[in-house]
């Protein structure tokens, strides 16, 4: 498997492992909003920009998608 398939594994992990994680899974809030609700909303949006990169990389390679 090639390395740069992984770039789009980082936020979808970060997605799986949210409700384990004891910082993001409890009582607070950041930016005014609950924990989860702000980690789940900031990794969503980096999934894009995971996918552009993963995108181009095989592009600059010539492989096919």
């Amino acid at each position: 498997m090639r390395s740069y398939y992984l770039i789009p594994l980082i936020p979808a992990l970060a997605l799986t492992v949210m409700p384990f994680l004891p910082f993001v899974n409890s009582t607070g809030l950041w930016f005014g909003l609950p924990k989860m609700l702000v980690w789940g909303g900031v990794w969503c949006v980096l999934c894009t920009p995971a996918m552009l990169i993963t995108e181009r990389v095989m592009a600059r390679r010539g492989e096919d998608r």
